[in-house]
C-alpha cells in the first residue's frame, strides 16, 4: 500500500503530525521537554491517521464488495461497469476506481498522481452530492458526470460516473456558433450631411464611412450590404456576433472619430442586432433593436439575445432636428385619436416633477380646446411639484385627480395619455393603464427595453430638453387655434426651465423658439422662479450634503445619512450644485426615501452620460439626468453599489 494512498485518505490529520514534527525539530536546541512532548504528538497522530487511512481504505473495499453483490444482469462487477468511475472522499481524495477510468481518464497513470479537483474548475463534496449530474471538461473532452453518495456520513464517500458525451456537446457548440444574426446599420444624422455638403463631398463622406464599415467587418465572415443612403445590412453566425460584443462594437467611436478633409463631421451609428430561431425572426428582433437604440438617443448598438438587451455606445451628445414636421404631423395624429373618446386620464410619473406636471397640464388644455373633458391624475402628497400644483389651483385650475378617484371612472372606453415616462411601473397609476383601452404617449426620456409597447401614438423624442418642450410644439403646431392662459403657460415653461436646470443642459435651437412660444403666451417668469424657491432648512440640509462629498474617478459621490424635509428636491438640488465644482464631471447623491427604499440621483454636464450608469443598478433617465432606487439596502450598500456602476460604466467607455 502506498503512503500517497495514505495520505490521501486523510490529509488533515497526516498535515497536523507534520506540523508536530516542525514543532519538535524546533523545540531540540530551545526547550528538551517541548521537543519529546512535540514528537510524542507526532507519533501518536501518524499512527492515528495510518490507522483511519487503512480503515476507509479497508471500508472503500468493503464498499465495493457490496456494491457487486447488488449489481445485477450481465454486469457481476463494479470493476467491469461500461463507464469510468471513481470514488472519492470529502477531502476530494481518490479512493477507488474501475479500469476504464484509469484506461479513459487517468491515461493509465497512477491516481495517487491525481485528485478528483484535477477534473473539475470548481469541487465541493456537498454540493456534487446534492447534484443528480454535472458537466466537466478535462483532457479537451466533455464529461457529463453522474453522482451517488455511496457511504454512510461518519465516513462519507462519493461516487462518479463519467459519460463521455464529446460528440454531442461539441455538436450542440456548432449548432449554436452557427446560429444566425441580422444587424441593421443607420447612419443618424445622414438628412444632416446630405443638406450641409454638395454632392462630390456627400458621396465622399458616406464613401469614408461605408470604407470604416467594410473594415470592421472584414474578418468577421459576415454579408454586408449597403441598402439606402446611410443604411446597411449585415447577416452572419453567432460566432462573429460574440466576437463584435467582445470589441463592444468599436465601429460606433470610429465613426464618430471619422474626419473628412482634417474636420470632425459628427456622423454617428445606430445598430440594432437580432437573433432568433430563424432569419426573418432575426430580421424582425434586429428591427426592434434598431428603434430601441434610436430612441435612446443614437450613437449607440442594442443587441437582442437570450431574450434580453445588451447596449454598447451612446457617448455622443446628438444635437436636436429643427423639423417641424414631426410636431405638426403628431399633433393633428393625437387629435384625431383624442376625438374618437368621450373620457381622458392624463398622468405622468410617480413623485411628479414640474416637467410632469407642465406637460399633463399642457395636454388637458389640448383636450379642452378641442371639446374634450380631461382630468390629470396625481399623488399630490407624494408630488415634487407642490408649489406649481398649488399655484395652479390658486389661479382657479381644478382638474387634478387622486389616483382612487381615477381609478374608479377608468374603464375599457378610456383613453390614458401618458407623459413624462414610457415605462409602466413608473406611472402614477398602473391599474388606470391596465384597465384603459387606448395610450398615446409622450415623452423625452431615452428609452428602455422595458418599455410601453402597445400605444396608438407613442410621440418619443429623447433629444427633446423636456416633456413640456415637446407639448409646446404640439399646441403651437395644432390645428386648433390654442391662446394659452397665462398660468398654463407658465406651468410649461417652469417645466423647461427645471430639465434644462437654467438652460444649461440640453438645450436646442428648438428649446428655446418652444420657451419664446409661452412667453409670448404670457408665461410670467417671476413665478417660475418662485416655484423653485427652497426654504433655510433645504439650504443648509443641501450645503450639508455637499460638505460630505467624496470624490470617486472624476465623479462626486455624497449620502445624505440624515433625515431632510422634501429629501428628493433637496439631493437633486444638491447633485446639480455639485457639478460647479472643478474637475467633476458627474454628480451622485444617495438618500433614503422610504425605510427600505434607497434613491440615488445622478447628474452631469455632458462629458459623462449618468444614464448608463444609474440603467446598470435599475434606473433610468438622461445622458445628464437620472436617477434610481434600491430596495432592501444600506446606504453604504447602495454606495458600494454605485462604485460598482462607475466603474463598469468606464471599463466599456
Amino acid at each position: 500500500m502506498k503512503f500517497k494512498s495514505l495520505l490521501y485518505q486523510n490529509p488533515i490529520g497526516f498535515l497536523s503530525a507534520a506540523v508536530f514534527l516542525l514543532v519538535g525539530v524546533g523545540f531540540v536546541f530551545i526547550d528538551r521537554n517541548g521537543a519529546i512532548a512535540s514528537f510524542i504528538g507526532f507519533a501518536v497522530i501518524l499512527v492515528l491517521s495510518v490507522l483511519y487511512s487503512v480503515y476507509s481504505i479497508a471500508s472503500t473495499k468493503k464498499l465495493v464488495k457490496q456494491i457487486n453483490k447488488s449489481l445485477r444482469g450481465d454486469i457481476k462487477n463494479i470493476d467491469s461497469f461500461p463507464l469510468p468511475t471513481v470514488v472519492c472522499n470529502s477531502y476530494g481524495g481518490i479512493v477507488w476506481y474501475n479500469k476504464l477510468f484509469l484506461s479513459d481518464i487517468l491515461s493509465g497513470r497512477e491516481s495517487n498522481d491525481f485528485k478528483i479537483t484535477d477534473f473539475f474548475k470548481k469541487f465541493s463534496f456537498d454540493d456534487f452530492s446534492n447534484e443528480e449530474s454535472v458537466c466537466t471538461e478535462y483532457n479537451d473532452r466533455f464529461y457529463t458526470v453522474f453522482t451517488t453518495k455511496v457511504h454512510d456520513k461518519n465516513n462519507p464517500l462519493l461516487a462518479m460516473y463519467f459519460l463521455d458525451d464529446t460528440y454531442f456537446k461539441t455538436t450542440e457548440r456548432e449548432y449554436l456558433l452557427t446560429r444566425p444574426y441580422v444587424m441593421h446599420i443607420l447612419v443618424d444624422n445622414i438628412d444632416e450631411l446630405y443638406r450641409k455638403y454638395s454632392d462630390s463631398k456627400f458621396a465622399l463622406i458616406t464613401s469614408g464611412i461605408e470604407s470604416i464599415l467594410e473594415k470592421w467587418l472584414e474578418n468577421h465572415n459576415v454579408i454586408f450590404k449597403k441598402t439606402a443612403n446611410g443604411r446597411f445590412l449585415v447577416i452572419g453566425e453567432k460566432r462573429s456576433l460574440d466576437e463584435l460584443c467582445k470589441e463592444k462594437f468599436e465601429v460606433l467611436n470610429d465613426v464618430r472619430a471619422y474626419k473628412y478633409e482634417n474636420t470632425g463631421i459628427g456622423a454617428t451609428l445606430s445598430i440594432g442586432v437580432g437573433t432568433g430561431e430563424d432569419v426573418l425572426d432575426c430580421e424582425n428582433q434586429a428591427k426592434r433593436a434598431l428603434d430601441l437604440a434610436l430612441g435612446r438617443g443614437g450613437d449607440q448598438c442594442a443587441v437582442y439575445m437570450n431574450e434580453s438587451y445588451t447596449f454598447f455606445g451612446g457617448m455622443a451628445n446628438l444635437s436636436n432636428n429643427n423639423s417641424k414636421v414631426s410636431p405638426r404631423q403628431t399633433s393633428a395624429s393625437i387629435l384625431s385619436v383624442i376625438k374618437k373618446h368621450s373620457k381622458v386620464l392624463i398622468m405622468g410619473h410617480k413623485f411628479s416633477d414640474n416637467d410632469s406636471i407642465g406637460a399633463a397640464v399642457g395636454m388637458e388644455y389640448f383636450c379642452r380646446q378641442n371639446g374634450i373633458n380631461a382630468k390629470i391624475v396625481v399623488d399630490e402628497k407624494n408630488s415634487l411639484a407642490k408649489p406649481l400644483i398649488s399655484y395652479l389651483e390658486n389661479n382657479g385650475y381644478d382638474k387634478f385627480i387622486d389616483q382612487d378617484e381615477a381609478e374608479r371612472v377608468c374603464d375599457s372606453k378610456t383613453l390614458v395619455v401618458i407623459v413624462d415616462t414610457h415605462i409602466v411601473s413608473l406611472l402614477e397609476s398602473e391599474k388606470v393603464y391596465n384597465d384603459s383601452g387606448t395610450k398615446i404617449i409622450i415623452d423625452h426620456h431615452r428609452r428602455l427595453a422595458n418599455h410601453i409597447d402597445d400605444a396608438e401614438i407613442f410621440y418619443h423624442l429623447p433629444l427633446s430638453s423636456s416633456a413640456c418642450e415637446m407639448v409646446a410644439e404640439l399646441l403651437e403646431y395644432s390645428t386648433t387655434r390654442m391662446d394659452l392662459p397665462p398660468e398654463i403657460a407658465t406651468a410649461l415653461l417652469s417645466g423647461i426651465v427645471l430639465d434644462t436646470k437654467d438652460y444649461v443642459l440640453k438645450t436646442s435651437r428648438r428649446t428655446f423658439e418652444a420657451a419664446a412660444y409661452l412667453k409670448q403666451s404670457g408665461a410670467n417668469t417671476v413665478e417660475v422662479k418662485k416655484l423653485f424657491a427652497v426654504n433655510q432648512e433645504q439650504i443648509n440640509g443641501e450645503n450639508e450634503i455637499i460638505k460630505n462629498a467624496l470624490t470617486y474617478r472624476d465623479c462626486i459621490i455624497s449620502i445624505a445619512d440624515k433625515k431632510i424635509e422634501n429629501a428628493r428636491v433637496v439631493t437633486a438640488k444638491a447633485a446639480d450644485d455639485m457639478l460647479n465644482i472643478s474637475g467633476v464631471k458627474a454628480s451622485f447623491v444617495i438618500s433614503n426615501i422610504k425605510d427600505n427604499l434607497v434613491n440615488i440621483s445622478a447628474r452631469s454636464l455632458g462629458e459623462e452620460n449618468v444614464q448608463l450608469i444609474t440603467e446598470k443598478l435599475g434606473g433610468g433617465g438622461h445622458s445628464t439626468m437620472a436617477a434610481c432606487q434600491l430596495e432592501d439596502v444600506s446606504l453604504q450598500e447602495a454606495l458600494e453599489k454605485l462604485k460598482g456602476a462607475i466603474d463598469e460604466y468606464y471599463e466599456e467607455k
